[in-house]
């Protein structure tokens, strides 16, 4: 039914897409995109509320049999409003009017998606319960999901369940992934910066060594981290920056260093945080200078629960079949704050394959041809789980 129901929204669905991909914002700035989505569900017949967390919108929608009274069960689905700070190059005829802005990692796709599956349910009311449509800031910067919680999203807009999706390159077009546990990685800062007093090139021994300092540091967090973390836990340390000196025969004070730690296991985090104090340590012991270490967490591990997984799977299945499903998929070493949401309401996060460049390529296309595939699962789940009794969920 949604397939032959699709087949007349697609003109309008593939229009919004080009619409929003046109008009690009970054995070917190995303005003005429929440405008966009805003007026696409009050249209639709949903209640809607607007500047959750800044920008962010929330478009409600009861079933059949539903109330305010009796709201039934609430499945929510979140969709991401923000753009990246770059410049596109796909040579799209529906391109970014803005040269600094460009939808690089499909948020504009997955807000259609969510919009597409919102169109379907409103005309059809085919469910019971309520659904709920989450239109988040500021993904990119990994804090706009924490910005709706603070604005009370979770007790304004109480859900029992909530799902998200993103589009992923390399997996088959048109196939879902259904990761089993973790979904995406962790995102933690690492800041470093190396102190000494700094001597001229030809007599080293008359200071501290910040430069040496540093690549020391680098290196051995590298190699001890290959030996303190089980080899079969995802673990990455990554390095980006690192700044000091004015010229070449001048040994500097300061040296920066700018990096970030990624993992699919909280137990792994915490092991590579300890590992980098005790490394900082030990190169002040052997250089003779002082560092000051500051890792910051900004996203924990998104973790999908069990139930929520089954159910994706199930509503894979029934709407494009289970030769196209991947169960069990694996995780990716990207960050989301979804995390932040799924880890106060049981949650599922899953992939939708496309061909073509990764996300934040400056080629990159999202592929209007994967937006019935994850608004038929959003449809699915909609449909099924606010009929589903409420389960026993044990949430850490």
């Amino acid at each position: 039914m949604f397939a032959k129901w699709y087949e007349g929204q697609r003109p309008t669905s593939e229009a919004w897409l080009r619409d929003l991909h046109r008009h690009p914002e970054t995070g917190f700035e995303e005003v005429r995109t929440a405008s966009f989505v805003a007026e696409t569900l009050r249209a639709l017949g949903y209640h809607v509320d607007t500047g959750i967390g800044g920008t962010g919108v929330v478009g409600t929608l009861r079933g059949k049999n539903a109330s305010q009274d009796r709201p039934g069960r609430c499945i929510a689905f979140r969709a991401e409003l923000d753009a990246l700070p770059m410049t596109e190059k796909a040579g799209l005829p529906y391109a970014s009017e803005n040269p600094e802005r460009f939808h690089g990692c499909g948020h504009d796709g997955h807000s259609v998606t969510a919009l597409t599956a919102a169109a379907y349910l409103a005309q059809s009311r085919d469910f019971e319960g309520t659904v709920r449509f989450i239109f988040q800031p500021a993904e990119e910067l990994l804090t706009g999901a924490r910005a709706m919680i603070a604005d009370g999203l979770f007790d304004r807009f109480p859900c029992d369940e909530i799902y998200a999706l993103h589009n992923l390159p390399g997996l088959p077009a048109g196939k879902v992934g259904v990761p089993q546990t973790a979904a995406l990685s962790s995102a933690d800062n690492i800041d470093v910066t190396i102190h000494a007093n700094g001597a001229h090139g030809s007599m080293p021994h008359t200071g501290e060594d910040a430069v040496a300092a540093a690549a020391h540091f680098i290196s051995s967090v590298q190699q001890a981290a290959t030996r303190v973390t089980d080899a079969r836990d995802a673990g990455v340390i990554s390095f980006g920056l690192i700044q000091g000196g004015t010229a070449r025969n001048i040994l500097p004070d300061t040296v920066r260093i700018e990096g970030t730690i990624r993992t699919t296991a909280e137990a792994v985090r915490d092991r590579l945080a300890d590992l980098l104090e005790s490394s900082a340590r030990a190169t002040e012991l052997l250089f003779g200078v002082r560092i000051e270490i500051d890792i910051t967490k900004v996203a924990p591990v998104t973790l999908n629960h069990p139930a929520c997984v089954a159910a994706v799977v199930a509503s894979a299945a029934r709407m494009i079949g289970e030769e196209n499903i991947i169960e069990n998929a694996r995780s990716i070493m990207a960050s989301e704050d979804f995390s932040e949401l799924s880890r106060r309401v049981p949650g599922a996060y899953f992939f939708v394959g496309q061909d073509g460049r990764m996300p934040h390529h400056p080629e990159y296309v999202f592929d209007m041809g994967i937006i019935p595939v994850g608004a038929a699962i959003f449809v699915d789940l909609a449909k099924r789980r606010t009929r589903e009794a409420l389960d026993s969920f044990h949430l850490n």
